[in-house]
């Protein structure tokens, strides 16, 4: 009688550590668990560093470890593609580039559907990207810059034909009426070293790049930003919009996180409430603030929404300029 009761308050005991989901292992196994974070840029850059702060907070909200493996290259469809493809035995979502989304499937032929194949997860912070030129520029507003272009075309670098930089560029030159004449680098530093020793008249960039040659002290100027809002790490720096060119507002690059299509509406909103609160932790949203980042923490159908438009905003553009990887 005694080894009946025993078994049964056994039975009993199991049966409540189930209903409150704490079978005998499942508290390690829930602590011990691990999601793979892929980052489509080379360690150390701005957004890497950015995507792995998330991923640090995210991993105290999920009471998980997420491992960072970096996977650069192809514009971001390296990185994407792997986490596509990665089993559902493997919990896996990747860092995006808006631009991976929006602008490279209109370029070049990437082996997925960039929209129909990920769930979008949450979009981390939007990004202006800015007009630059040299302080010894004669231009010292962008009217003057215009003014200047109709008299004799002036010349934009960009960080590569085909990337948001040259889109924007061109976008803008045909905003403006006016004809720039588009110098494409390979990357974002060779293209700041020239406008740097002046030879090239600007450059279309990013904050997290040119943020360093700016201010009091800075060797470059900012004429104009895109954005609805002047970026609050870079208050002193009109957007296009003020300066009568409100078209360019929603050119921003952004960066978020999204994963394959086939992982559970469930877990993607797990995944989406732990990065949104991420993006609000002080010492993450100061660390966007500083790249020249707007912290958003989109998610849900908000997000779907960007994710779902952005292709066709930005394919429009590259479409009206004529644009290919040959520009």
């Amino acid at each position: 009688m005694n080894s009946k009761r025993i078994v049964l308050k056994t039975t009993l005991a199991v049966m409540a550590a189930s209903s409150l989901g704490m079978l005998p292992g499942m508290a390690a196994a829930q602590s011990a668990k691990t999601i793979r974070m892929l980052l489509p840029l080379a360690p150390g850059g701005g957004s890497d560093t950015l995507g792995r702060a998330v991923a640090i907070e995210m991993g105290k909200t999920l009471n998980a470890t997420i491992v960072p493996e970096n996977k650069p290259g192809a514009s971001g469809t390296l990185a994407l593609n792997e986490v596509i493809r990665a089993p559902a035995t493997s919990p896996t979502f990747g860092l995006i580039l808006g631009s991976t989304i929006s602008v490279v499937p209109h370029l070049m032929k990437v082996p997925y559907d960039s929209v129909k194949g990920i769930k979008p997860i949450a979009q981390i912070g939007t990004t202006p990207i800015v007009l630059l030129v040299n302080k010894e520029h004669p231009a010292k507003t962008l009217a003057e810059f215009v003014a200047m272009s109709k008299q004799k075309p002036q010349s934009f670098g960009s960080y590569g034909a085909g990337t948001a930089s040259h889109i924007v560029g061109e976008a803008f030159g045909m905003t403006a009426g006016v004809k720039l004449l588009h110098v494409p680098y390979k990357g974002t530093a060779p293209a700041l070293n020239d406008l740097l020793g002046r030879q090239v008249d600007s450059v279309v960039a990013d904050y997290g790049a040119a943020g360093q040659h700016l201010g009091k002290d800075g060797k470059l100027r900012a004429l104009a930003a895109t954005g609805v809002s002047r970026a609050e790490g870079f208050p002193d720096v009109p957007t296009f919009g003020e300066q009568g060119y409100p078209a360019m507002n929603e050119l921003v690059g952004w960066i978020g996180l999204a994963t394959s299509a086939t992982t559970s509406d469930e877990q993607v909103a797990a995944w989406a409430k732990a990065a949104a609160g991420a993006v609000q932790v002080p010492s993450v949203r100061q660390r966007l603030i500083s790249f020249g980042y707007v912290p958003t923490g989109t998610h849900g159908k908000d997000f779907e929404k960007i994710v779902a438009a952005e292709p066709i905003r930005w394919g429009a553009l590259i479409k009206a300029a004529n644009i290919t990887l040959e520009n």
